[in-house]
Order: structure tokens, then sequence, then C-alpha cells
């Protein structure tokens, strides 16, 4: 299209109502680029919406995004969280004490349990005990006095063996007398019959209080801490979030038309936010079909199902861009053998 500048002050810029104007010719070129602009302002989006379709004919791009591994770490007890350690971004090592929770009503409960009762003792009388005890040693050392005596009249032959055994039984009476009163004589402690319940749900205790401590189960960043100090929480209360340092997921949300590239070993281009690319490669086949997620989707785009394709960087992932969720755009090398120079 060819604009034409035919008004009387475009023919004559040096001419104004009968008056000489010394910057005409400026004038003139500022109507030239006055109706140029305005043309480019009008055409630019037709020029941006033909550019693109005509690079999606021969250049193929699909949204793509990066997952990181993450945990969640969860109360296993009911309790109050006594000390958050982490902060939101926080590097962790495993083992690493990330949240201190407490139960009060168990830690009362522990303390009431702590002492144990003193068992009940049955007391003694010692001067009625010494006489009795005076009383059975007397017996039984004339038990064997007299069997002493039987012994030798045996030799004599003026005693028979029955004399001498009755006298044998009669030591032996008088010694598991002496023997059972020595025992009744010691001091007796009456077992408690709630003591080993009390040991029991002591050792429950304690056992569920050390539980209370968390770590975390692999090294990792931080991500997000959803409780605070004081807070109340039950059994499952979501704690916080953790990203592990494992390699991150590379999920490439390829269109079924160019399903030929979702293929393992298919090496393609990512698109990092900053303009600089990584090499990356498919690692394993279609298995399912999804919709692409709404941060993902380019404006006035139909909704429709792509292919979910697993792929991975050829090398280390930059530490600026180990984001989760973050949106890429993956640039696949045609089969043009004359494009992929370009491509690539």
């Amino acid at each position: 299209m060819k604009i034409r500048f035919s008004s009387s002050k475009e023919q004559q810029p040096t001419q104004d109502q009968g008056l000489h104007v010394l910057y005409a010719p400026g004038k003139r070129l500022a109507f030239k680029l006055r109706w140029y602009l305005i043309l480019l302002a009008v055409t630019s989006p037709l020029m941006w919406l033909v550019g693109r379709a005509l690079l999606s004919v021969w250049l193929i791009e699909a949204p793509a995004q990066l997952q990181l591994a993450s945990s969640e770490l969860r109360a296993r007890e009911p309790g109050q969280v006594q000390q958050m350690l982490v902060r939101p971004g926080e590097r962790v090592t495993a083992g690493q004490v990330l949240v201190r929770l407490d139960n009060p009503e168990w830690r009362a409960r522990l303390a009431l349990l702590a002492e144990p009762p003193a068992p009940p003792v049955v007391p003694t009388d010692d001067t009625l005990g010494a006489r009795e005890r005076d009383t059975l040693q007397r017996l039984l050392v004339s038990a064997e006095q007299r069997l002493q005596q039987l012994a030798g009249l045996l030799a004599a032959g003026a005693a028979t063996r029955g004399e001498v055994q009755a006298a044998r039984d009669e030591r032996d009476r008088r010694q598991r007398d002496l023997l059972q009163f020595e025992r009744q004589q010691q001091v007796v402690a009456v077992p408690d019959p709630g003591e080993q319940q009390r040991l029991l749900e002591r050792a429950w205790l304690q056992a569920r209080l050390e539980g209370m401590t968390l770590e975390a189960a692999a090294p990792g960043v931080v991500s997000e801490v959803l409780v605070a100090e004081g807070e109340n929480v039950g059994p499952g209360t979501l704690l916080l979030r953790q990203h592990r340092l494992d390699e991150a997921q590379l999920w490439v949300y390829l269109d079924p038309r160019n399903a030929e590239y979702a293929v393992p070993g298919q090496r393609f281009r990512l698109l990092m936010p900053d303009g600089s690319r990584l090499p990356a490669e498919v690692i394993r086949r279609v298995e399912d079909s999804i919709a692409v997620p709404a941060e993902l989707k380019p404006a006035f785009s139909a909704p429709n199902r792509h292919l979910r394709v697993l792929a991975r960087l050829q090398g280390e992932l930059p530490e600026q861009w180990r984001i989760d969720r973050l949106g890429l755009v993956a640039r696949f090398p045609h089969r043009w053998a004359w494009l992929n120079a370009w491509a690539d």
C-alpha cells in the first residue's frame, strides 16, 4: 500500500497562509512519519499473528514444566508446636531436627508416674522373735545331742536302728522349723499389683514424647511452613513441605500431531526464562494424555489434551532455575534437515 501526501500543505510546505515557513522540509518529513507510525500501530497485531502462524508451520514448540521431588512432614501424635526450627528456603540435611512438638497432658501424667509408690512393709516384733528363735535353737541342739547319744548306744549295742532313725527325723524337723522361722522374720515387701501397669504406661508415654521430635528424612530445601509455634495440631496435620535435592523431573506437553517426537532418546532444546538454551532428551514413552496446566496455556487457546512426555536435562540444572513448577518452552528440531541447524 502506498500513501499519497497530496494536500496543499504537503505539496507546498514552505507556504502557510501567505507566510514563508523556514522549517518546511522537516514538517513534510513529520507528516510522513506520523502516517507510517499510525499504519504500523494498526497492522502490528495482524503482523504478529501472521508471524506466529508462519513460525508454527516449521518450528515445533511445546510447553514444559519443571517439577521438583517433594515430601511432606506431618504430625504423628496430637500435641502443640513447641519449636519450629526451620524457615522457608532454608537448606536441611538428613536427620536434622525440623519441628519439636509437645503434649502438656502427657507431660503431667508422666510426672505423676515418675516416683514409684513405696511398697508396704510387714512390721516385725524383735522381742518375741528373739525368744522364739532361742527356743527353736535349744530344741535343735537337744535333738542333735539326743541323736549323738543314740548313735553311741547303737555302736555299743544298747540301742536299735529304729531309735536312731527317729532321733535323726526329730533333728531334721527342728532344723526345718528354725529355717521357716528365719524366713518369716525377714522383711517382706508386698508386691503392688498396679506396678507393672505403671511401668508400662510410663514407657508408653516416654516413647510417644520422644517421637514428637520430627527430623528430616532426606536433604533438601524447606519450601513451605504451615504451622506456627504454640499452635495445636492433631495426628496427620501437615506441618511443612520440603523439596528434595534429587534430579528434577521435566514434563513436556506435546501436541498429539507431533507424537513422532515423543520417543525415548529424542533430543530437543529447553528455552529458559533468561533466553538461554539447555539440551534435554525424552526418556520415557507417552503413557497418557492430559490437559495442559492453566499457567502454561497460551492466551485464547482452545481446551484440548496433550501428550505428557517425561524428559530430563543433559547436564546440571543451574541453581537459579531450580524452582518447582517453573514454566519453560521445549523446542524440538524439525524433520527438515536444512532447518535443524537453526533450531539447534
